[in-house]
């Protein structure tokens, strides 16, 4: 695979380079070739390389420069499509929202779809949830889906379940949220809204189509400092990535950052980890064990502080977990696992636990848990002997602060979020935003994390 088109030998001079094991920082520059930090030192230093010859030169004038940043773990694909849905995330109270909603229709053609995403009512003086009613009652002749800034519970309206050719009266399961009467209240939890969300997508873009404002969002990670992303299909929660606009900006040479791929389904012509090539491969298998805590949906052994009636939802049986996870081990394949609730991370490590008797992965690959998000100090110990990979992103912590000792309980607060605990434990984290549900700014997540630890 060449490198896209512009990329060259490049020669950054007069630059700030910090010594990350020293703490402390140097006047210097550094050069790259092939995508790849060949040569970092005083300026004679790296002017001795032979590559720095015929290289581009580029005067930091004294600005810090630091390699490429990776987030972990994100959903690219919904962040592009987000950048043109109505963002809700500023919506001060319900019936803000409301009016955002009836605002947007007003724009829209009839049939058209109203997608608003980023709604966080913990934050709102009165935290109900919108309803199906309240949708209805604003006259708009619209199909209404409202994602939830959690990504894990989605608010519809009648239009919206016709057009999926589902009603309030026959909609069921476990994540269906019915009132005391028993009517459908709108409230759809986790993978239970992936039919109205799959209606919606018919009328949207797909394939090549998206390929033009993936790769503006990429470029936006880009001017951030992110050169590699590992991004995540969930196709049961909406969440699926276009890997066929990927792979048309992969042969013109138009990718501007590398790409790795973890998928909940099959993915056509990848069947082991890193199979593709550097600027877009196949990371493996993602599972989803539980929800999120700002919805009540993480699974947790003990139930919520805030509404006892709960501990979370279950995606999956322990036993059913072990069977899938080993098999994706046995074909070679590195598995994510989105684990929040200790519930859940209880089933991740019986998993790893019963993969034991097995042959590490090739390559130095291991197994990631993601979120990790309520962690008892008996868990810390035993993912640590286990050698995975713990992905978490710190940001959650400023946008859930409010909420989470409401969820958990205050005894239960110093298993949340508890990086430091982790890193003395030995565990090997690693640092992401989980975008479209954060910003992707990584010093967001890096701000948050200093002043966590």
């Amino acid at each position: 695979m060449t490198m896209p088109r512009g990329i060259g030998t490049i020669l950054i001079e007069n630059a700030r380079i910090w010594d990350i094991d020293r703490s402390t920082s140097f006047t210097g520059s550094v050069l790259v070739a092939g995508g790849r930090i060949v040569s970092v030192g005083g300026p004679e230093q790296v002017l001795d390389d032979p590559a720095s010859r015929n290289a581009s030169r580029i005067d930091a004038a004294g600005s810090s420069v630091i390699p490429g940043m990776t987030d972990s773990h994100l959903h690219l694909t919904a962040l592009s499509r987000q950048r043109s849905a109505l963002s809700l995330f500023e919506a001060s109270s319900k019936k803000e929202l409301l009016e955002m909603i009836r605002g947007r229709a007003s724009e829209l053609d009839p049939e058209d779809w109203v997608y608003g995403v980023r709604f966080d009512n913990s934050r709102w003086k009165d935290p109900s949830l919108p309803t199906l009613e309240e949708l209805d009652s604003l006259g708009i002749p619209n199909p209404v889906l409202l994602l939830r800034v959690c990504a894990h519970l989605h608010v519809v309206n009648s239009r919206a379940l016709r057009e999926a050719g589902l009603s309030a009266e026959d909609i069921s399961g476990a994540g269906v949220v019915r009132d005391e009467k028993g009517c459908f209240t709108g409230t759809l939890h986790e993978s239970f809204a992936q039919p109205v969300v799959q209606a919606m997508k018919k009328s949207s873009t797909g394939g090549t189509r998206e390929a033009g404002t993936l790769r503006e969002t990429m470029l936006e990670l880009a001017t951030q400092g992110i050169t590699c992303i590992h991004t995540c299909s969930a196709s049961s929660y909406g969440l699926e990535e276009n890997l066929e606009a990927y792979r048309y900006l992969r042969d013109k040479e138009e990718l501007p950052i590398r790409i790795r791929l973890y998928s909940d389904e099959a993915v056509t012509g990848w069947t082991k980890s890193g199979q593709g090539d550097e600027w877009l491969c196949y990371g493996g298998r993602k599972f989803f064990l539980d929800g999120s805590l700002g919805g009540r949906t993480a699974a947790m052994t003990f139930p919520y502080e805030d509404d006892p009636s709960t501990r979370g939802i279950l995606n999956m049986g322990t036993e059913e977990l072990i069977e899938q996870v080993r098999g994706e081990h046995l074909a070679g394949n590195q598995v994510q696992v989105h684990a929040i609730g200790d519930a859940a991370i209880d089933q991740f490590i019986r998993a790893m636990e019963a993969l034991m008797d097995l042959a590490p992965l090739q390559g130095g690959l291991r197994h990631r848990v993601v979120h990790v998000q309520v962690c008892r100090p008996d868990q810390m110990e035993r993912l640590a002997r286990l050698g995975v990979i713990c992905d978490i992103q710190p940001v959650f912590v400023p946008s859930d602060i409010h909420i989470t000792e409401a969820r958990v309980g205050k005894g239960r607060l110093g298993w949340a979020y508890a990086w430091k605990d982790m890193l003395k434990k030995g565990l090997l984290l690693t640092g992401s935003s989980d975008a479209p549900v954060e910003p992707t700014n990584p010093w967001r997540g890096i701000w948050a994390a200093v002043n966590r630890v």
